[in-house]
C-alpha cells in the first residue's frame, strides 16, 4: 500500500520493484514533501525486523537509481545517502 502511495509497485517475491503508474504525480509529491522520508526509513527498518531483510536493498537501489541516475527524486539524496543505506545489513 505505501510502495503505491510513493508511486512504485513491488514486481515479484524477490523485492524488485519500478516505476507504477502513477509515478509522476506520486514522486512529484516525494519530491516537494520531505515529510515521508523518515517514514521510508522505518518502513525499511521493520521489513528488517520482520524477516525482509532481501526487500529493502531492492527498495533503497530503485530510490537512488531515481535520485542519482534519473533525477526523478533529486531531494530524497541526502536522506537516502545518510539513512536508507545504512538501514540494509547485508554489506553486498
Amino acid at each position: 500500500m505505501m510502495l503505491e502511495f510513493f508511486g512504485i509497485k513491488l514486481m515479484d517475491k524477490t523485492g524488485t520493484v519500478a516505476r507504477a503508474v502513477n509515478w509522476q504525480e506520486r514522486f512529484q509529491h516525494l519530491n516537494e514533501s520531505q515529510h515521508n522520508y523518515l517514514r521510508i526509513t522505518r518502513i525499511l527498518k521493520s521489513l528488517g525486523e520482520l524477516g525482509y531483510e532481501s526487500f529493502k536493498s531492492p527498495l533503497v537501489k530503485f530510490i537512488l537509481h531515481e535520485a542519482l541516475v534519473e533525477n526523478t527524486l533529486p531531494n530524497i539524496k541526502q536522506s537516502a545517502l545518510e539513512y536508507f543505506v545504512y538501514t540494509i545489513r547485508d554489506r553486498r
